[in-house]
């Protein structure tokens, strides 16, 4: 490193009409410093001149995060001019935080993204596949490139081949990362794209599911096959479990428990969002666990894909009308086996790791959808039988 940093409280010793002076960033290198503004204007009592921090603020924590952040991406710019074989100068200093530097911004999305150490792996994948797919339109390569105009014409080339809600998650990543950015002064608020571009927001999709009748062909159909049996029994496991496929691949041996009256449970952490949940097993679930106890694994599960791929197989066979997926499962769980027999919502939304209870809500409207649609069916039958 060529470039030192410190923070600096009132260099000036004079405070404004509000008691409040300004802390600057001092960069030193060369035998020469310079002086850049952070922003953040504090009364006395709120810097710790030894430990060059925050202190007694509401936003401490918040604010301080920002300053670290703000000499950690510095660092990580100087040492890329030095990789360049450049001489970093106090103009670099300058264009970075000015938002004017040079600095890649999907390169920068990456490095942050990295940086999340929370994030799952199938939430750090679809982020980083989204990233790729931007970067190979050659539209957002610099800070710079951050415009209305910019951001539309990448929402015109996303529509052409992806969904629109597809292209919506795409503006959720990109709003995520350019909040990011202004909260580091690395992009003005005022050049926020976002600002002027709102991503049409797209309906949520309607969750399919299985009905009682759909989930009992399902189980009483005898397959002459094991690679349709298996695939049957762990989709049917996530019927009547709830657990999504990740956290079924996940699933291991230790998340298994007996309680003292002898109840089987599942108890875990969501592989998507981390948030823990507990299921009792049904004795169907329990059951197909049983089932496969000598085969040195809990279940059977095969890609998904292949599952995919062959349930649209074991629906057919099973006269079932619909294209069946493997998500379905869970879906059938809310709706089917536990929201139409009368569980408490609050118990289904813990039961399916659901970080909010507005998630579950969801699925209790397609209940109460269904049980309007089959009165309104025995309405017109009651009509037809009276005539």
């Amino acid at each position: 490193m060529s470039a030192s940093y410190k923070f600096v409280y009132n260099r000036k010793g004079k405070l404004n009409s509000e008691n409040k002076a300004l802390v600057q960033l001092r960069v030193y290198m060369n035998r020469k410093q310079k002086f850049f503004t952070t922003g953040e204007y504090l009364r006395e009592s709120q810097w710790d001149d030894e430990k060059k921090k925050i202190v007694n603020h509401p936003n401490a924590i918040k604010k301080n995060k920002k300053l670290r952040d703000m000499i950690s991406s510095l660092e990580d710019y100087e040492i890329r001019i030095m990789d360049e074989g450049k001489k970093f100068t106090f103009e670099h200093v300058e264009q970075f935080l000015s938002g004017d530097s040079d600095i890649g911004f999907i390169e920068w999305c990456r490095k942050n993204l990295e940086e999340k150490q929370s994030l799952k792996g199938s939430t750090y994948r679809a982020i980083t596949g989204k990233l790729n797919v931007i970067e190979r339109t050659g539209i957002l390569t610099s800070f710079k490139d951050l415009t209305f105009e910019n951001i539309l014409k990448l929402d015109n080339i996303l529509l052409q081949d992806k969904a629109p809600r597809t292209v919506f998650k795409y503006h959720s990543v990109l709003k995520t990362f350019v909040s990011t950015a202004i909260k580091m002064d690395l992009l003005a608020v005022q050049n926020n794209p976002y600002i002027k571009f709102q991503p049409k927001r797209v309906p949520d999709a309607k969750r399919r599911y299985l009905d009682e009748t759909e989930v009992r062909k399902l189980q009483e159909k005898d397959f002459s096959t094991k690679r349709l049996r298996e695939i049957r029994d762990v989709f049917l496991f996530s019927v009547y479990s709830g657990l999504s496929y990740a956290d079924i691949c996940d699933m291991k041996k230790s998340d298994l428990y007996i309680d003292h009256e002898g109840n089987k449970w599942i108890w875990r952490d969501r592989v998507k969002t981390d948030f823990e949940y507990k299921v009792p097993l049904l004795p169907q679930a329990a059951e197909i666990i049983e089932r496969y106890a000598d085969d040195g694994c809990l279940l059977p599960v095969k890609s998904n894909q292949k599952m995919n791929e062959y349930l649209k197989e074991i629906a057919t066979i099973c006269e079932i009308d619909k294209n069946l997926t493997f998500h379905m499962a869970r879906h059938t769980f809310a709706t089917t086996i536990t929201l139409s027999n009368d569980v408490p919502i609050s118990t289904v939304s813990r039961m399916m790791g659901h970080s909010s209870l507005r998630t579950t809500q969801i699925y209790a409207k397609i209940v109460d959808t269904k049980m309007l649609e089959d009165m309104n069916n025995l309405r017109e039958k009651m009509k037809k039988s009276n005539k």
